[in-house]
Formats: structure tokens, C-alpha cells, sequence
């Protein structure tokens, strides 16, 4: 196996390792069923004309779900396959047919250039070990004038403010890489060969600390710090982040590539 291969896998095993324990978690996460940026994938997607669609790190496949009715053929690219198998009931219980799931990392996407008129991608990238090869390969993937809709998180532009919330993620969970500010992700697409508009940056999701710290199964100690720095945030952290004893909040952002 060449060295770029052996990058690659080491790069997708925290992902494997950590949503391959907690793949049912998410078929029930609210924040991953629904949502109003799921509602404008949707949109953005079905008015875009075309036939084919791709939704990459698909995880147990919401946003396939819903896009997949309004496209000839639609494709789920996840590396875990624990999350896939979860996906497979997502979609059978919303009676999607026409969808296929594949495992594969989203540097290296089974899909033939040239060939998808819309690919999406949904608070997946920020566990992208390397993001900007994930997106050359959706800018690969994509046929001219083709419409790549991301939703993922985003850090604030003050370093303090983007090292916090970062740190209290990766102490969360181990795979996530980085939430980008809404400069360096518009960045990151238009390197990898896409013209960007941002569609919107002004969503949060609120979430409930016990839940999210649920979900991913964090060790004990390292929940426990979690909770102290979202305990001890500083005032503009806390205002930011619209930290309470129980909640808080992050940003979100609806960002579109056009090839």
C-alpha cells in the first residue's frame, strides 16, 4: 500500500472507530433527522435540475433520505459501515428506493467525474481528516455547472473563540478535526476548483451538553473537562457561544459550490 493510502486510512480510523460504537445514536439525534438546514438542502438541491445526486459522509443517511425522491439516482458515500448498516433502515422506513450506500473515505469517492449534478454534505466535513482533498474529489465528481451544498459548523473568526470551541470538540470526540471559520471553508472550495456563494451563516443549533456528551459515548474524564471549560468560558466565550449550565450553542453555515 503506497504512503498516500497509508495516510488516508490513518486519517479515517478515529472516524471508523468512534461512529462505528455510536451509529444508533444518530438514527435518533434530532439534530441529524431534522432541522431547517436540512429542509434547505432539500430545497437547493430539487431546484437545482438534474438526475443524480451524492451525499458524501452520509452517516446514517437523513439527508439521503430526503433528497433521494427527487433524483433518478441518488448515492450515500460513509467510511464507517456500521453507520451504512444503521442508514439502511433510515431509508427503507422512509421508503427510499432508488438510494445506494457505499463505504468509502471521501478522498477516494467510487463515483466517475463528471457524473453528479448535486452532492451534499451535512455536518460531516469537520470530521474530514483532509478536507481539501475531500473537496477536489467532489469538484472531480461534479459535472459542469453541478451544485455542491455544505452544511457544517463554523468557529468564529477570533482564534480564542475558534481554539475553544475546537478544543471542546475534539475532547468530545476524538474524530472531529476542525470547525472552520466561514473564510477558510470558502477557501477550502474555491482551491478545490469551486466558485462559492454563502446561502446563509446565521443558523445556531442549540444543544443540550448531557445529550451531546451522550451521543458520541465520551469517556468520563474527559466529559468531566468538557464541562468544566463550557463551566469556566470566558465572557466573550460564554456570549458566543450562548453558554448556560445546561446548553449551549454553535454556528452553522449553508455554504454553496458551483462548478
Amino acid at each position: 500500500m503506497g504512503g498516500g493510502a497509508d495516510r488516508r486510512m490513518s486519517g479515517i480510523q478515529p472516524v471508523q472507530k468512534q461512529f462505528g460504537r455510536t451509529a444508533a445514536a444518530y438514527v435518533e439525534s434530532a439534530s441529524h433527522a431534522r432541522g431547517e438546514d436540512l429542509d434547505r438542502i432539500v430545497r437547493l438541491a430539487t431546484e437545482h435540475d438534474g438526475e443524480r445526486v451524492i451525499d458524501v459522509g452520509t452517516g446514517v443517511g437523513h439527508t439521503l433520505r430526503r433528497v433521494a425522491p427527487s433524483f433518478r439516482s441518488a448515492v450515500g458515500v460513509d467510511a464507517t459501515r456500521e453507520m451504512l448498516e444503521a442508514g439502511v433502515g433510515v431509508l427503507a422506513g422512509a421508503g427510499v428506493k432508488n438510494a445506494l450506500l457505499v463505504q468509502a473515505d471521501a478522498t477516494a469517492l467510487p463515483i466517475a467525474s463528471g457524473s453528479a449534478d448535486v452532492v451534499t454534505s451535512r455536518l460531516a466535513a469537520h470530521h474530514f481528516a483532509d478536507a481539501a482533498a475531500a473537496f477536489r474529489e467532489i469538484a472531480r465528481i461534479l459535472r459542469p455547472g453541478g451544485l455542491f451544498v455544505l452544511v457544517d459548523n463554523y468557529a468564529p473568526d477570533d482564534p480564542e473563540l475558534e481554539r475553544f470551541i475546537n478544543e471542546v470538540e475534539t475532547l468530545r470526540d476524538p474524530s472531529h478535526v476542525r470547525n472552520h471559520t466561514v473564510a477558510d471553508w470558502r477557501e477550502l472550495l474555491e482551491r478545490a476548483g469551486l466558485r462559492t456563494t454563502v446561502d446563509s451563516d446565521t443558523s445556531l443549533t442549540k444543544l443540550t451538553t448531557e445529550n451531546w456528551l451522550e451521543r458520541s459515548q465520551t469517556p468520563p474524564d474527559r466529559a468531566e473537562e468538557v464541562r468544566r471549560r463550557l463551566r469556566t468560558a470566558s465572557p466573550g466565550a460564554a456570549e458566543a457561544f450562548q453558554i448556560t449550565p445546561t446548553t449551549f450553542a454553535v454556528r452553522k453555515l449553508i455554504l454553496l459550490g458551483h462548478r
